[in-house]
Order: structure tokens, then C-alpha cells, then sequence
């Protein structure tokens, strides 16, 4: 890839992606939370799509709090394991959470093309994220198999680009220069979703818990004597 088109995907874009993320967030947690919902086909749901469903949640949150392992310090992490350690966990949970959400996401996808009842309750907007997730996923693990039988050197720097991002490096992307396609692929569409994020049903999450644990008021339940 030219180093121009590198520098400005794997330098420039992580930040201009956390903007756009964190004022969206922003203001559509103080402005408009009123506007954020994320309509539910639950109530037509079967079984299998109920399971299509934790699979889905439970694999991506994991998956999410496992990339984030990728911005802690190496001298930390050495306090209580080593970098090869790391990458077996890694390795191992990412796998495992990654086939969990893939699979919980091929049940949702199926459900949605072939119930007609489905069909009728969704949008354009559910296909797509729900397409683009799955994709993000397959994706990732390519970029998983392919650093399970890499040199450790390769994983390694993905955690230094992701700290070198943070700190404003601004030669973060030429840490990640040599990477293989799958891992741009992977983290420019990890971008796209982070900058898509806050203006889709993908919000609720975010939301939520926070309108529930700052809530105004509170409903006192007595007891009958």
C-alpha cells in the first residue's frame, strides 16, 4: 500500500473516527436522547433466533473488550505475563467469541431473508449493520488465523500502532505499514463502524445504561402492611 494512502488510513483516520464517535455520543446523549431507539423483532422471534441473538451479543462485546487488551502498556502486562502468553489468550478468546458472534450473526441474517413476517419490521438500516458487522467479523478472523501462524513481531505491533494512535504518534501508521490486507481491511471497516456508530440502532447500547443510571426520578415500591 502507498505510504501517502497508509499514513492517512492507519494515522489521520483513527482520530478523525474518534471524533466523529464522541460527539455523536455526546450529543445524542444530552440533545436528542429521545431519538435513540433501536426497534425490536424480538416479539417475533422464535427460539433459534433468541439463541442467534445472545450468541451475537455475548461473542461482539467480548470481542470488543478484547481489542481493547491492545492498549496496555507492554511493561505492564509484563508484571503478569509475557508477550507470548498474551497472544495465546488473545488468540484463544478471540477465536472463540469471534465463532460465537459469527454464528449468532448467520441466524440473524438467515431470519431476516426468510421471514416474511421479519421482513416486513425491518430496514435497510438493519441489513446493513447486521452485514457489515458479519463481514467485520470474517475478516477478523483471517486476521486472527493469519497471526496465530505469523511471527510474534506482527502481533506485538498492532499493540504498539494502537498505543502509538492514542498518544498522537504521528508516524502511527508506518508501524502497521507491513501488515497484510486482512489487518487494514479489518481495522479500516472497525473504523467505519466506529464513526457510524453513535447514528444507528447500535446506540441503544451506549444509551441505556446510561439513562438508567443518571435517571432523574424513582419509583418508591411499599410494601402492603
Amino acid at each position: 500500500m502507498d505510504n501517502y494512502i497508509n499514513n492517512r488510513l492507519f494515522t489521520y483516520l483513527p482520530h478523525i473516527a474518534i471524533a466523529i464517535f464522541l460527539f455523536g455520543v455526546v450529543t445524542r446523549l444530552f440533545i436528542g436522547n429521545k431519538t435513540v431507539q433501536a426497534e425490536s423483532t424480538q416479539f417475533l422471534a422464535d427460539k433459534k433466533v433468541k439463541l442467534g441473538s445472545n450468541l451475537f451479543h455475548i461473542g461482539i462485546i467480548f470481542v470488543f473488550f478484547g481489542h481493547l487488551t491492545l492498549f496496555i502498556p507492554e511493561w505492564l502486562y509484563h508484571m503478569v505475563m509475557t508477550t507470548e502468553t498474551k497472544l495465546i489468550i488473545a488468540l484463544s478468546m478471540g477465536s472463540f467469541f469471534g465463532i460465537m458472534a459469527i454464528v449468532g450473526m448467520l441466524i440473524l441474517v438467515s431470519r431476516r431473508f426468510s421471514s416474511p413476517r421479519i421482513k416486513m419490521n425491518s430496514s435497510f438500516q438493519d441489513y446493513f449493520i447486521i452485514i457489515l458487522l458479519l463481514v467485520e467479523a470474517i475478516v477478523g478472523l483471517t486476521a486472527v488465523a493469519e497471526t496465530a501462524t505469523g511471527p510474534i513481531d506482527k502481533y506485538a505491533a498492532l499493540s504498539e500502532w494502537a498505543q502509538a494512535v492514542v498518544t498522537f504518534q504521528p508516524d502511527a501508521g508506518a508501524i502497521i505499514a507491513g501488515h497484510s490486507i486482512q489487518y487494514k481491511i479489518h481495522i479500516v471497516t472497525g473504523l467505519f463502524i466506529f464513526m457510524i456508530f453513535p447514528y444507528t440502532k447500535l446506540m441503544h447500547i451506549v444509551v441505556y445504561p446510561f439513562v438508567y443510571l443518571f435517571r432523574s426520578g424513582y419509583q418508591l415500591v411499599r410494601k402492603r402492611s
